[in-house]
């Protein structure tokens, strides 16, 4: 009982129904149904949402047995290989913690193959976290990107920038997520034992301030994007 209290006080998920917000704008009902693609889409989570909301989504994942679980499941999902013998175009690009993996002189080259696919005036959506004291604990974060910096290459203005794309965007939307403060880095955040329980009183202390204060007792530590693609 007082574990799941816990959770339900500290766990936040604002992000995932911004997410599906954004990838539904501007999809009237007259026409055609919308098409989705989910780059990097992990185990399906925004596969099941869209497909159950009416759109035909296709996802993209470099892990093989990810993509064979999103089969099985009954999703449209590919690898990367298999993706780009296709030729498929798109309304909507979906990357949901992807560029934040790859370096700049990597990601340029792989936004653009996938941007070739968007459909002038379809959109991108992008969910990416900013750079916090835990940006690094996943193992192969690279480095944290802002949106002012994807427009400095992907922009319609001619930025002095060592990259530039083959494809141009604006920003239509964004929003920025906020989270509870969080103490720093203890033994207790790494021990399953009693000397955790300290760092979980505060950190459901901290969530009930943030919900307490509508978000403003609490740091912004990420972003989504809602860019379209111009010609």
């Amino acid at each position: 009982m007082l574990k799941a209290i816990y959770r339900g006080v500290v766990t936040f998920d604002g992000e995932f129904k911004k997410v599906c917000e954004f990838a539904g704008r501007e999809a009237p009902k007259s026409l055609p149904r919308r098409r989705i693609l989910d780059v990097g889409c992990g185990y399906g989570r925004y596969l099941r949402d869209l497909n159950a909301r009416g759109y035909e989504v296709t996802g993209v994942d470099t892990n093989p047995e990810l993509v064979k679980a999103n089969q099985k499941a009954g999703l449209h999902c590919l690898t990367a290989d298999e993706f780009a013998r296709t030729h498929d175009s798109y309304d909507a690009v979906l990357m949901s913690h992807v560029i934040e993996h790859f370096p700049p002189n990597d990601l340029v080259p792989f936004l653009d193959s996938y941007l070739d696919r968007l459909k002038v005036g379809g959109q991108l959506i992008i969910a990416t976290p900013l750079l916090t004291p835990y940006f690094y604990d996943d193992f192969d974060h690279v480095k944290p990107y802002h949106p002012i910096g994807i427009l400095m290459v992907f922009g319609t203005e001619q930025a002095q920038v060592q990259y530039y794309s083959r494809n141009k965007l604006t920003l239509e939307d964004i929003w920025i997520r906020r989270s509870p403060l969080r103490p720093p880095h203890t033994r207790g955040r790494y021990l399953h034992s009693i000397k955790a329980r300290p760092r979980q009183v505060l950190e459901f202390l901290s969530a009930l301030l943030f919900r307490a204060s509508g978000g403003i007792i609490g740091e912004s530590d990420g972003w989504v994007g809602l860019f379209k693609k111009v010609s």
